[in-house]
């Protein structure tokens, strides 16, 4: 059986992926090197400063297999509605329109302004339980992201 042929993902070239980074650095986020390696994919570690946030240590990876979606790891407090189950951020719904979601020719500042605003609206869930803005629900309420039994800071 033969798979169908897929194009390389957009950060196989160097000249993307150095387009990517260079646009970090023009937004002010601070690239650090690389901890692990990740076979056939692209990742990067920064520190990203979100207004009224801390500083938080980023991980933005995307795989060989699912190149237009990143999969971001963020450190410091991870309660939220709107986490996968292995603390990966979940910005948007697969389904959801273009404009909603992010895909690689929306650039590097545009990936990083979502990321922000996903923590900023995290810490004010974390607060008063409210989710601004729309969402998808993940299915039933996880007691153990629920804010209201412990209110965390951020």
């Amino acid at each position: 059986m033969r798979t169908a042929w897929r194009p390389p993902p957009w950060f196989a070239a160097p000249a993307p992926r150095i387009r990517f980074l260079h646009e970090l650095k023009a937004v002010g986020a601070t690239t650090h090197p690389a901890t692990k390696q990740y076979p056939g994919g692209f990742h990067i570690h920064l520190t990203l400063h979100a207004d009224g946030l801390p500083a938080r240590q980023v991980c933005i990876q995307f795989s060989q297999h699912s190149p237009d979606t990143p999969r971001v790891s963020v450190g410091g407090p991870s309660r939220s509605p709107h986490r996968y189950s292995d603390g990966t951020l979940c910005m948007w719904h697969p389904d959801d329109p273009r404009h909603t979601r992010w895909v690689p020719g929306d650039g590097a500042a545009d990936l990083v302004t979502r990321i922000a605003v996903h923590l900023i609206k995290e810490a004010w869930w974390r607060r008063t339980a409210e989710w601004i803005g729309p969402e998808v629900t993940h299915g039933d309420p996880d007691p153990l992201n629920d804010p209201r039994p412990h209110i965390e800071t951020d």
